[in-house]
C-alpha cells in the first residue's frame, strides 16, 4: 500500500467534507471524474485537468497543466508544465480555489480515523471566483526567472536570511543576495516587507470573490483548459 506523504485540504471547508491524500506517485487534480484528485464540480473555475501533484526523493512538488485559471503557490504563479517544490503548510490556488498541504500526522486529521462520509451528505463549501484579469503585481511576477521565483516562495514561507534561503536552494548567500536584488528591481519594491505585501495583494486577488471596478488591471488572461 502506498504511503501518504501529505493531505490537501480546502480553505474554509471542513476536512470531514473534502480531503485528498498525496501519494508518492503523480496525481492529476481537476474537475473531471477521471482525475486522481477530483475537485467538486461547483468550483467551475478549476480546469478539467488543472494541475499535477506528487512526492519524490526531494519532497512534495506541484505543477500547472496549462489550466485556464492558473495555479499559484503561496500567491506566486507557477510556470505551466514545470514542477515546483512545495512544503507542508503551503497554500495552493487553483483558479481561485484555495487548498493547503497538511502533514499526514497533523492533529486536525486525527478525528477522521475510522470515519466514513455519509452518502448524500450536503456540502457546505465556499465558492471562490477566479479572476479574469491580471493585476499589475501578476505582470511583474511574470518577469521573474524560475530561480528568482524560488527565492520569493521561500521568503513567503518565512525565511529571513540569505544563509537560510541559500541552504534550501543550494546557493551561496552572495548569489541569493544578488538574485533578491534583481527581484526587488523587477517588482519595484525596496524591502522584504514591501515584497510580502505585494505577494499578499496578489494572493487576495486570486482567492477572493471577483468585484467590479477593480484597480490595477490590464486585461484578460487567455489560457486553454
Amino acid at each position: 500500500m502506498e504511503s501518504v506523504a501529505a493531505y490537501l485540504l480546502m480553505t474554509n471547508v471542513s476536512h470531514q467534507e473534502w480531503q485528498a491524500p498525496v501519494f508518492t506517485y503523480s496525481q492529476v487534480i481537476g474537475r473531471l471524474p477521471d482525475c486522481d484528485i477530483v475537485i467538486p464540480k461547483e468550483h467551475v473555475h478549476v480546469s478539467r485537468h488543472h494541475a499535477e501533484v506528487g512526492f519524490d526523493k526531494d519532497g512534495l512538488w506541484i505543477q500547472d497543466l496549462g489550466s485556464s485559471g492558473g495555479t499559484q503557490l503561496n500567491g506566486v504563479p507557477l510556470l505551466p508544465s514545470t514542477r515546483t517544490r512545495a512544503e507542508i503548510g503551503d497554500r495552493v490556488s487553483l483558479g481561485g480555489l484555495e487548498l493547503y498541504f497538511v502533514s499526514p500526522d497533523a492533529s486536525i486529521l486525527e478525528e477522521l480515523v475510522g470515519d466514513t462520509e455519509e452518502e448524500g451528505k450536503t456540502r457546505s463549501t465556499v465558492q471562490f471566483t477566479a479572476k479574469s484579469i491580471k493585476t499589475v503585481g501578476d505582470v511583474r511576477l511574470a518577469s521573474l526567472s524560475p530561480a528568482e521565483l524560488e527565492i520569493v516562495r521561500w521568503i513567503c514561507r518565512g525565511l529571513t536570511t540569505f544563509e537560510e534561503i541559500g541552504r534550501k536552494l543550494f546557493r551561496s548567500p552572495h548569489t541569493v543576495r544578488t538574485q533578491l536584488g534583481s527581484v526587488f528591481k523587477k517588482l519595484d519594491v525596496h524591502s522584504r516587507e514591501q515584497l510580502l505585501a505585494l505577494m499578499r495583494k496578489c494572493e487576495i486577488a486570486w482567492t477572493q470573490p471577483e468585484s467590479s471596478g477593480a484597480d490595477d488591471t490590464i486585461g484578460p488572461i487567455n489560457r486553454d483548459h
